[in-house]
């Protein structure tokens, strides 16, 4: 299989890169893993990469906003891609989000809480990729 993963610079992504057999462009992809939090971006890679009918893996979350000292919209960003995935799934699109809890990244490191190793958080991905069925959703955390 391969595989098309967004935010492979650093943490859960750059550990997924090391993993899979990666291309660069969506359209030769047999997988996405939808990773790179980025606005609203997640939303629509999600959109398109449905449209080519592969395999779609979302990153979403479950870490609290509460940890932001300024208003941020995170949360609704990662509830948009909640929302685009719960839709697509029912429209028989392969479509899982899975939504991590604190993990161990360079993103969450100032964060004192109990946090997943990323080697942890990649054998959920595996655990999803190896399923017979289909998986909407998953929230995994410490």
């Amino acid at each position: 299989m391969k595989f098309y993963i967004t935010g492979t610079r650093r943490g859960l992504g750059k550990a997924l890169s090391e993993k899979y057999d990666v291309v660069d462009n969506l359209n030769e992809a047999d997988v996405f893993i939808n990773c790179k939090h980025d606005g609203f971006t997640q939303v629509n890679m999600l959109y398109e990469a449905a449209k080519l009918n592969i395999k779609i893996i979302n990153i979403g979350s479950n870490s609290p906003d509460e940890t932001k000292s300024k208003p941020h919209i995170y949360a609704v960003e990662k509830t948009a891609l909640d929302k685009a995935n719960h839709q697509l799934f029912y429209q028989g699109i392969d479509t899982t989000i899975v939504r991590f809890g604190y993990f161990d990244s360079p993103r969450v490191e100032h964060i004192d809480r109990k946090k997943m190793s990323i080697q942890y958080c990649v054998s959920i991905i595996d655990w999803i990729l190896n399923q017979p069925h289909r998986v909407k959703e998953i929230t995994v955390c410490p």
